[in-house]
């Protein structure tokens, strides 16, 4: 396995998160919106008012079984390859591809949470690929 085949076996992690926090800001916004339409105590509803509110309850249910549906499968891709990264020794080189992939952190947060410069994190972020490549292959 070569360092852009392991990324690209990671990658999928972070696109789930990805999708993930996309499904929650759609639900929130769908939150506000039923919440504004609904209408205060002695105003009457009109038909179109109960409609809309209707509407964005189905579309909050759809977004939540989607939600549910993309937390289950990145929970399964995380616990495939999670066996690979605990392997991996030493555990600082672990660290990065636990922040890095599966807590979405940006390398720049991973260095700051692994209190190293980019520069080293990086390099550490490419050992431990270089890891789990060799973990991957046998």
């Amino acid at each position: 396995m070569t360092r852009q085949e392991a990324k690209n076996e990671l990658y999928p992690i972070k696109e789930i998160e990805k999708d993930i926090k996309a499904i929650e800001l759609e639900i929130e916004r769908l939150m506000t919106v039923a919440t504004k339409m609904t209408p205060s105590y002695g105003n009457k509803t009109t038909a179109a008012q109960k409609n809309k509110i209707e509407e964005a309850i189905v579309k909050i249910e759809e977004y939540r079984a989607r939600l549910s549906r993309k937390i289950i499968e990145k929970m399964d891709y995380k616990n495939r390859c999670i066996e690979k990264v605990e392997k991996i020794e030493p555990k600082s080189l672990q660290k990065v591809l636990i922040y890095y992939y599966f807590m979405d952190y940006t390398m720049e947060k991973t260095a700051e949470a692994i209190q190293r410069s980019y520069q080293w994190t990086y390099s550490m972020y490419q050992s431990a690929l270089d890891e789990y490549c060799k973990i991957s292959d046998t």
